[in-house]
């Protein structure tokens, strides 16, 4: 049996979540699921039809569900369709706060949001995650002030 491997810049995306979600716990509470096991994830392909993108597989290995910020920003197990946008999409999650949905295209493979009848597309599942830290951290700025940069660093960095 072959080792699946998790891809470095989704582990340290996901270690920079928690931890943030760990410097806001004060203020707000966050979630993150168990991880999933490969088995789980390549069945849900096969039963679907569709492969998933390896970051996005990463992310799940990690964690199968995360609701971040008191569910402002929430992460799911993937789901085939959505209510706003085309059916060949697979839902992997929302910003709540907005109703905006986070999907993958069917087709291509592709990371994208949808609200409000705009679709914007992301890189790839690190793009998105990145784009979505600004969220956490303008939280940070307004729960810990502007130095909430050094706090982190003094919490969570090594030498």
């Amino acid at each position: 049996m072959i080792r699946y491997e998790i891809d470095d810049t989704i582990k340290e995306q996901f270690d920079y979540y928690k931890n943030m979600c760990a410097l806001l716990s004060e203020f707000t509470d966050s979630e993150f699921g168990p991880p999933a096991e490969i088995e789980k994830i390549e069945q849900w392909e096969k039963d679907n039809n569709v492969r998933l993108p390896h970051q996005y597989k990463s992310w799940l290995l990690l964690t199968e569900y995360a609701r971040i910020i008191g569910g402002y920003i929430e992460f799911s197990w993937p789901q085939m369709g959505s209510s706003d946008a085309e059916n060949d999409v697979i839902v992997i999650g929302a910003v709540v706060g907005d109703g905006e949905e986070l999907l993958i295209s069917r087709e291509s493979g592709k990371i994208f949001s949808f609200f409000d009848g705009e679709t914007e597309e992301y890189e790839d599942f690190d793009d998105l995650l990145t784009c979505l830290s600004g969220f956490m951290e303008h939280s940070a700025e307004k729960y810990l002030g502007k130095d909430w940069g050094d706090i982190y660093d003094e919490r969570f960095e090594l030498g």
